[in-house]
């Protein structure tokens, strides 16, 4: 496998149409949603994070700016890339940025068959597990 690196990308370029093609095909397709038009004009006060290899997006994440936190979201690695540690490196990358911005830390919204990946990258659960868009999800924090 070749090198991967994460990057930020601006709001409306063609790496951000990329990107949220392959977050629809993993995250909304699969529910028969797609993206709305409000939802994506609103992405363009968040910071979108990319993975690279070579040309090709595999991995891409969100930090919407939330006070002193980000909230992270809409996190995928390409299916034929999971079970690599990209998505690891991805949102360890995130959390470095978000150092790096004065942030103290960075929550999220976890899909429950998601938890596990997010403890084993330092994140402790907030609270107890809730519906959010008919999906069961955990509230989660990672202290920077």
């Amino acid at each position: 496998m070749s090198i991967v690196t994460f990057n930020i990308i601006n709001h409306g370029s063609s790496e951000y149409e990329e990107a949220v093609k392959l977050r629809e095909g993993i995250l909304r397709k699969p529910l028969g949603l797609t993206f709305s038009p409000e939802e994506l004009e609103a992405e363009k006060n968040h910071i979108q994070i990319a993975g690279f290899q070579g040309d090709e997006i595999i991995s891409t994440a969100i930090l919407v700016p939330d006070g002193k936190n980000y909230k992270m979201q809409r996190v995928v690695v390409k299916e034929s890339h999971q079970n690599l540690g990209i998505g690891s490196r991805m949102i360890t990358f995130c959390a470095e940025y978000a150092r790096g911005q004065g942030i103290r830390s960075i929550y999220l919204h976890a899909i429950h068959t998601a938890v596990n990946f997010y403890v084993k990258n330092g994140y402790m659960a907030e609270g107890n597990y809730f519906d959010e868009n008919n999906l069961v999800h955990l509230k989660m924090r990672k202290v920077l």
